[in-house]
Formats: C-alpha cells, sequence, structure tokens
C-alpha cells in the first residue's frame, strides 16, 4: 500500500514537472518586434462582407483607435506616431498586400505587441470591430 501511495505521488510530481515545463515553453518571451501569429493567419479571410456600411464603420473604429499613430492616411505619421518606426507603420505601400493578407492584418490588429509598441484591441473590441477595421485599412493601400 505505501509502496502505491508513493509511486502515484512520485506520478502526480513527474506530472506536475511536465505540465511546468510545457507551459513555460509556451510562454516564452517573444522576440522584439515579434508578432504573435497563427499559423493560418495568412490564409483567413475577412469574414464580412463588404460593402458602404462595413467600410463607414470600420473608418470610425480606425480614427478612434488607430489613426493617432497611423495617421489620417495611413503614412504612420499620426501624431503618437513612433518616427523611428514610422515606415513599419506605413499601411499605405502596395507591396504590404503580399506580407500582410486580411487574416494578418486582423492578427495583428487584436494581439499587438510591445516593441514597437502597438496596442491590442482584444480587450476592448469585438472581432467584427477589429475586421471592419481590417476592412478600412486595407482600402488606405496604394494600388
Amino acid at each position: 500500500m505505501i509502496k502505491r501511495v508513493l509511486m502515484i505521488g512520485a506520478l502526480m510530481v513527474y506530472a506536475g514537472v511536465l505540465v511546468a515545463t510545457v507551459s513555460a515553453a509556451n510562454a516564452a518571451p517573444q522576440k522584439k518586434g515579434a508578432w504573435v501569429l497563427p499559423d493560418n493567419a495568412k490564409d483567413e479571410k475577412n469574414p464580412l462582407t463588404m460593402s458602404d456600411a462595413v467600410l463607414v464603420g470600420g473608418k470610425k473604429l480606425y480614427e478612434a483607435k488607430c489613426q493617432r499613430c497611423h495617421g489620417k492616411t495611413g503614412k504612420g505619421d499620426g501624431p503618437d506616431a513612433e518616427l523611428k518606426n514610422q515606415a513599419d507603420m506605413d499601411l499605405t505601400p502596395a507591396a504590404g498586400a503580399a506580407k500582410n493578407p486580411d487574416g494578418v492584418v486582423f492578427w495583428k490588429i487584436w494581439n499587438g505587441r510591445e516593441t514597437p509598441k502597438m496596442p491590442a484591441l482584444k480587450d476592448d473590441s469585438t472581432k467584427e470591430q477589429v475586421w471592419a477595421i481590417v476592412a478600412y485599412s486595407q482600402t488606405l493601400r496604394k494600388k
């Protein structure tokens, strides 16, 4: 009986160490400037049906939540922009479309990052609102 209790105790300790190790590996600090994106982000499509109403709503949300850094026209020249990172904050280059399809833009807005600073909107916005911002921000790209 004592042997069984010791074995169960040892297994519980081993399981606890295993869980702690896996949790620590998953919670490893992200590299500065790294985006936290799911593997399928580039393949995700905006679930909203594009319409004038979606774009108008997305523009209002962009103005309230994004414009202070990204600027009125998306050039990264808002009053709170980090000038040293202005090129990264510029949403207008057409070449950005290949690197930043809808799903990638969504997850960047949703999760944000620390450096360079990009606030996460997941705590104060719905996914639908963020998808509307994605729809609007994609209209700022040069054709």
